[in-house]
């Protein structure tokens, strides 16, 4: 039988949006959560069911890199080839590295594919790279949500983590994927879309990728409870860089309501239509940072002047609607003379069940359990209303903090670094997240792990021991996890807390 060879190169979707913006990085947890089961990723729900059984074969096939994908038993026409391969790279962000653009060979007489010729965008050992910091950061993600919190909040979790630690590319329509969003923090909303759906199935909530050609434009619908909700995470994280807010406008709406909104949503598919109006409503829509877990409850600032509830912070249930007014802050921020913004410009973020936020000038903490509110740094370099320079947002990169400096809202802030956050009671034994000057990044410590291996035993005294007199050479993290009583110097004093840990006294 005559097999033909041709190449043929899927539309790729990229993206100019024109929406506002917000930008940052929190760290709060260090357990990464497992869900119990994988939640589905749909698109073109009509190609999915048609070839969906036999989505195994040709996955194994590209996670191995392989040249030719024998697809013949498939019995796909060559009029379904392109979307075929679109549905299965889509719904598989974790295929990154796969180019929609692919070869394949057919039979004339039949009309159908034969084999596919996948192309690569790296190569198996750079992927093998790429992988280990896309792993670090899917489970540092996860280590924000936990087991005990409803779909709606983990939902909610992930929409702000992803609103506040990307920032959408203005210059580079290429970056679409979940590693650009994900790793490199920047990407067109494709790649928003993609690395919503992906985090959601690892948290085991379904979700499908909405694509608006009119539009240009892609986001989610997330399935909670017995109901379908768009979310919009590239909409809700403005472009002009607001580092430490997150806004929640497309965040759990209707068809109706995402498609009557002043910046309204149309010309798209509907495979599962959103009709649930429950979250439509709610207060949700009027929170501008990241919605802060400590103990089960949420925490958030609303900065919004059209709000009743303008600079409060409010213990807040997402799925009651439902609030407490905690603190009702009455800051101003100044616009130049006698004048000043009608909105407040407060940020919100956790460390060691502690909230963080800004003021124009400072930054408090502020703890759920007593109410006592505190000043966590003030004096910050070159900020002042004299200046004209003020704080509009803060943002916690592991235990470093940074606040958001700019002249007005509505220009461009750059992070400035100020502390690194009071580590409080946190134990040996105990993990969580830190900045490493090696890295400039957030990195996970295991405190009391001294030499690396994932455990604490006797081993890691006798390699804080070999470290103070210079047998070994440890590395930065090494080091963070040996000072286990935070004095900022390793002793012997860190290699007898850890022997007092083992046998059980502390």
């Amino acid at each position: 039988m005559k097999k033909s060879t041709c190449k043929f190169f899927a539309l790729m979707l990229t993206v100019t949006v024109s929406v506002s913006c917000a930008v940052s990085t929190g760290i709060f947890t260090a357990s990464a959560y497992t869900a119990p089961k994988e939640g589905k990723i749909f698109y073109n729900k009509t190609m999915y069911d048609k070839y969906g059984k036999a989505e195994g074969m040709v996955l194994d096939s590209l996670k191995n890199f392989d040249e030719e994908i024998d697809i013949s038993s498939l019995n796909v026409p060559r009029s379904d080839a392109a979307e075929f391969f679109k549905v299965l790279t889509l719904t598989h962000p974790e295929l990154y590295y796969v180019n929609q653009g692919f070869s394949y060979s057919y039979y004339p007489s039949e009309d159908k594919v034969a084999s596919i010729y996948p192309e690569y965008t790296i190569s198996k050992n750079e992927y093998a790279t790429q992988k280990k910091s896309l792993d670090k950061e899917v489970e540092r993600i996860l280590s924000l949500v936990d087991e005990n919190m409803t779909d709606s909040e983990k939902a909610l979790v992930i929409h702000d983590e992803l609103a506040i630690m990307s920032e959408y590319s203005t210059s580079d329509y290429s970056k679409a994927d979940i590693y650009n969003s994900l790793v490199e923090k920047t990407s067109v909303c494709q790649g928003y879309a993609l690395a919503y759906s992906y985090m959601l199935s690892l948290v085991g909530i379904d979700s499908e990728l909405v694509d608006s050609n009119s539009m240009n434009h892609m986001w989610n619908k997330v399935h909670i409870g017995n109901a379908w909700y768009n979310v919009d995470v590239t909409w809700d994280d403005p472009i002009n860089d607001r580092p430490g807010h997150a806004q929640h406008t497309y965040f759990l709406l209707s068809d109706n309501a995402i498609q009557n909104l002043p910046s309204k949503h149309y010309d798209y598919t509907i495979s599962n239509s959103a009709n649930s109006t429950k979250y439509d409503n709610y207060e949700i829509h009027n929170f501008d940072t990241r919605l802060c877990e400590v103990n089960g409850e949420f925490y958030g600032f609303v900065n919004n002047n059209s709000s009743a509830n303008k600079g409060a912070l409010l213990k807040y249930k997402l799925d009651s609607n439902t609030y407490e007014k905690k603190l009702k802050l009455n800051e101003r921020w100044s616009a130049g003379g006698n004048s000043y913004w009608i909105n407040t410009f407060m940020s919100l973020e956790k460390y060691n069940d502690t909230l963080y936020f800004n003021t124009s000038d400072a930054v408090y903490s502020y703890d759920v359990e007593t109410g006592r509110q505190a000043v966590a740094a003030s004096d910050i370099s070159g900020v002042s209303a004299s200046s004209g320079k003020l704080c509009y947002g803060m943002v916690l990169k592991g235990d470093a903090m940074y606040v958001a400096v700019s002249d007005s809202p509505n220009n461009k802030a750059t992070l400035q670094y100020v502390k690194r956050v009071d580590k409080g009671n946190l134990a040996i034994g105990m993990t969580n997240y830190v900045m490493t000057a090696s890295t400039n990044s957030a990195e996970k410590a295991y405190y009391g792990d001294a030499n690396g291996d994932g455990k604490i035993n006797v081993a890691d005294a006798t390699a804080i021991q070999k470290a103070i007199v210079g047998i070994v050479n440890q590395n930065e993290i090494e080091r963070i996890n040996s000072d286990v009583n935070f004095d900022s110097d390793i002793t012997v004093i860190d290699a007898t807390t850890i022997q007092m840990y083992i046998v059980g006294l502390i």
